[in-house]
């Protein structure tokens, strides 16, 4: 009775183990692996990213700070200051102040409104044509009262490295860049060809309303980066453990390069020419149009892809899984090594392997198929009329409107991810 019992503990515990591990190992993904569950977590509506936010930004209405300040009794002092200032067009924030900036059609125009105490504390100056806004270097808490109001005719680069909140509204630029290395957020709309966004600190940087022909994103902190537009998105680089999200991406050559934590969602017609990751990352991204696609992953990364595409490449290694069984694709050759997964449609032709543990399911009609099995790899066919041709239109990026733009080469080679087949 005892042997029989051992043996049924062991069988239970047997099961235990399988149930708890089968859904973790692809969790993008279903239990059932055919069903895929990513496209709900790339963002399709930038409100969620003012969170955080004053009302200053939302509606132009007071902060909450100013109308603090409004409402000081008259025993607490008070002050604006103006600041006289020659023409700047770029601004470096470095505080725990809050700075609003507006767009100007006149000249530019500095003010400095909070308590008077915390008022001495703010330094602003001019140096060349960057205005820099600092604090002194022992502060008090009313610092945090002052309100910096900026209004600015034409904005080519904001830098923030302090603790407050960096807000703008109604901007306009021909060619700007943000750099946020501090952990205060930077909330900014308008009119912006933007060139650039690198986030490195812990502050999240939302942009409402990018209408650019070419952006590069780069983040390595563990601040949130947000863009809203018609965003010619051009190079994804990420480290560390934050999120990207990208809405009304219109790129016709997109590169990703990933590795560390956190969530890459692209969302709108976007050729999509490269994707290499590594570590934990999750890159979702839809509707593309894409020419010729490579996807190389490793460890654990998620891909997910939605849209259509002429040629698709995909290199899954180790425990990584890519669903793309929306993805429309005409021609598609895939290799799933060690413990990976693939889901892939195709209407012309597909190649398909599958070695150790790995497996490929593929969306189609199984005589357009050829396969490769090794080890316990599998390669399952699962007929679907839904794949058909799918034409891919090139995206229309808008047109630069500065002169001189060159392009930049990638600053990643293949030495950044070991395994690469």
């Amino acid at each position: 009775m005892k042997r029989y019992l051992s043996i049924g503990l062991i069988f239970l515990s047997y099961l235990a183990l399988v149930s708890c591990t089968a859904p973790t190992r692809y969790p993008t993904l279903n239990t059932d692996l055919t069903k895929e569950t990513w496209m709900r977590e790339v963002d399709t509506n930038p409100n969620k990213w003012t969170r955080g936010a004053s009302r200053w930004f939302l509606t132009g209405d007071p902060s909450a700070a100013e109308k603090t300040i409004r409402h000081a009794s008259y025993s607490e002092a008070v002050s604006t200051m103006s600041v006289r200032v020659p023409n700047f067009s770029n601004i470096k924030v470095n505080g725990d102040f809050q700075v609003q900036i507006f767009g100007t059609y006149g000249n530019n125009s500095v003010y400095v409104y909070g308590p008077n105490d915390g008022v001495r504390q703010a330094i602003v100056q001019v140096k060349g044509d960057t205005l820099c806004v600092d604090q002194v270097r022992k502060v008090s808490g009313s610092i945090r009262q002052v309100i910096v109001r900026i209004g600015v005719n034409q904005l080519n680069s904001l830098v923030q490295l302090g603790r407050g909140t960096v807000e703008g509204i109604q901007l306009r630029s021909n060619y700007l860049s943000v750099v946020s290395r501090g952990s205060g957020n930077v909330y900014l709309a308008g009119k912006m060809n933007l060139k650039s966004v690198i986030n490195t600190g812990r502050g999240c940087i939302s942009i409402f309303g990018a209408n650019t022909p070419v952006l590069d994103i780069k983040t390595a902190g563990t601040g949130i980066t947000n863009v809203s537009g018609n965003v010619g998105v051009r190079s994804i680089m990420h480290h560390g453990r934050t999120d990207i999200n990208v809405i009304g991406a219109n790129s016709d050559n997109l590169k990703i390069y990933a590795d560390g934590r956190g969530k890459i969602g692209i969302n709108g017609i976007v050729n999509l020419r490269e994707i290499k990751a590594h570590n934990n990352v999750r890159i979702y991204a839809y509707n593309l149009s894409s020419t010729d696609l490579y996807a190389y992953v490793y460890d654990r990364v998620r891909v997910g892809l939605a849209g259509a595409a002429q040629n698709v490449y995909i290199d899954a290694f180790k425990a990584s899984c890519v669903g793309a069984r929306d993805l429309c694709a005409a021609t598609a050759y895939v290799r799933a090594h060690h413990s990976a997964h693939i889901n892939i449609a195709a209407s012309d032709k597909i190649f398909a392997a599958a070695t150790e543990n790995s497996s490929v399911y593929f969306f189609g009609t199984p005589n357009i198929m050829s396969q490769h099995v090794n080890g316990n790899g599998t390669v399952i066919p699962i007929w679907s009329y839904r794949v058909k041709s799918c034409p891919v239109m090139v995206p229309v990026t808008p047109r630069a409107n500065f002169k001189n733009e060159k392009a930049l080469t990638f600053p990643y080679s293949s030495k950044h991810f070991k395994g690469e087949g």
